[in-house]
């Protein structure tokens, strides 16, 4: 048991709720689409077919000989397996601690993963532009069909890990849609709950399927994100064979990961009428791993630099031309800004911290920041014009949009949001099974002369 004391303010709402108003709330979404939800999924539908359009009449009319042509679709892939693709990973690390706080959060982190189906399709076009290994630099080191069939595994499994984590999660709340919406018929959500009745057996199932399921995820992202750097960014760049780069871009994307959970988590409280589950405790929680995300962010990047900064070779100079100052200077360091310099001085701040406002606005400023460095490393890689070439000899200039670029980058994005908007008519939030499962483990007890909160620590 842990003991929490209650200093003279009121237990956070969240966990006073009677477990059927977590039902009702928790279906509501089901049952009837408001406006809010209404009017934003018609605007992603609407950027979803626009961005279609633009993906046809530009880099699919121009071919997979002109890769430059497909920069800001490998920009938009990119963006999208920093945020909706990492977004699992942060209910992974929070179902790993079992904090209480967490069980509004985990579903709204889980659930970006309905959007994986976008960057996977996204990623199976990118690959028609890749070369083979053969005479280019590569960390392959000649395994036969490189990097095509590998990268293929790495991106399909894990997709399907992360659709089976959400679905596992969300089996008890679509058995609970079953019997309170569709009662004895044969609807959606008997079929998906597939029998599912709350034995011990059943949740002993739903307990290891969670933990196994999640930890290949992470594991799997992890290495995605590694072949994405090599293979889409190191690799297209003559001379850059980085060993702390795929680490430094998987960071930045477990950073992002946190600040969409968090962004999301802002927009469902103010328009989704969750103020009652997403309090200013789920915030300076969350809060505290952005801050700690966005240090290692710096860390990684000053290790990189000042490598290439005390080595002065030829190509190291080159390098640090390409990515930090000459075409690209002003997006590094809006990046840097956005990504590091904001979470520092906005959460290193307590009374900041705990709440509601500073986190979020500085979830917003990471999801920036996210944007534009993914828009210097990509476009930066795709300009290269000859990547069999031993080191960088001329820097090419800086790539300009279009707006074809800039209407498939939006539309290709609100898509994505699109997908992940469509499953909470499939998935209930807030997570009913979780939040009530808090509820039952928290009581109100005297001590000695004041009150306290005792929260039972299961397993």
């Amino acid at each position: 048991m842990e003991v929490q004391e209650i200093e003279h303010r009121e237990l956070p709402r969240l966990w006073e709720l009677p477990p059927q108003r977590v039902i009702e709330d928790g279906l509501r979404r089901i049952r009837g689409s408001g406006t809010v939800y209404k009017v934003m999924l018609l605007i992603s539908a609407v950027c979803a077919i626009v961005g279609i359009i633009a993906f046809i009449v530009g880099p699919i009319s121009s071919g997979w000989n002109d890769r430059q042509a497909w920069t800001y679709v490998a920009i938009t892939f990119g963006i999208l397996m920093c945020t909706i693709g990492s977004a699992p990973c942060f209910s992974v690390c929070l179902r790993m601690v079992r904090g209480h706080w967490r069980r509004p959060v985990n579903r709204l982190a889980e659930i970006w993963a309905i959007g994986m189906i976008v960057p996977l399709i996204l990623f199976f076009f990118l690959l028609g532009i890749l070369p083979d290994t053969v005479g280019r630099s590569s960390f392959w080191f000649g395994w036969p069909v490189s990097p095509y069939l590998w990268d293929s595994v790495m991106m399909v499994a894990l997709v399907i890990c992360g659709y089976g984590f959400l679905y596992v999660g969300a089996l008890p709340d679509m058995a609970i849609a079953r019997d309170q919406i569709e009662g004895e018929g044969g609807g959606i959500f008997t079929r998906l709950s597939r029998g599912f009745r709350g034995t011990l057996y059943d949740w002993q199932i739903i307990d290891r399927a969670q933990g196994i399921l999640g930890a290949f995820y992470v594991l799997l992202y992890v290495g995605s994100m590694t072949v994405i750097a090599g293979d889409f960014i190191e690799a297209l760049v003559p001379g850059d064979n980085s060993a702390i780069f795929p680490a430094q871009y998987t960071i930045e994307g477990l950073e992002a990961g946190i600040a969409v959970t968090i962004f999301a988590m802002g927009i469902m409280r103010y328009l989704g009428g969750l103020d009652e589950y997403l309090e200013a405790e789920q915030f300076f929680a969350a809060a505290k791993l952005q801050l700690a995300l966005g240090l290692l962010y710096f860390y990684t990047h000053w290790t990189e630099f000042i490598i290439w900064w005390y080595g002065r070779t030829p190509r190291e100079v080159a390098l640090l031309k390409i990515f930090y100052f000459e075409p690209y200077f002003w997006l590094f360091c809006v990046a840097f800004a956005t990504m590091f310099l904001s979470p520092l001085f906005i959460l290193v701040w307590t009374r900041v911290r705990m709440g509601i406002v500073g986190p979020w606005v500085t979830s917003g400023l990471v999801l920036v920041g996210i944007i534009i460095d993914n828009i210097r490393l990509y476009s930066a890689s795709f300009s290269t014009p000859n990547i069999y070439l031993q080191e960088l000899s001329t820097i090419p200039k800086a790539y300009v949009p279009g707006v074809t670029d800039i209407l498939l980058a939006v539309g290709l994005l609100g898509g994505a949001v699109g997908v992940c908007l469509l499953g909470f008519k499939l998935v209930p939030y807030p997570s009913i099974w979780e939040v009530t499962a808090g509820i039952y483990l928290r009581v109100r007890r005297k001590y000695l002369k004041t009150e306290v909160v005792l929260i039972g620590k299961p397993n």
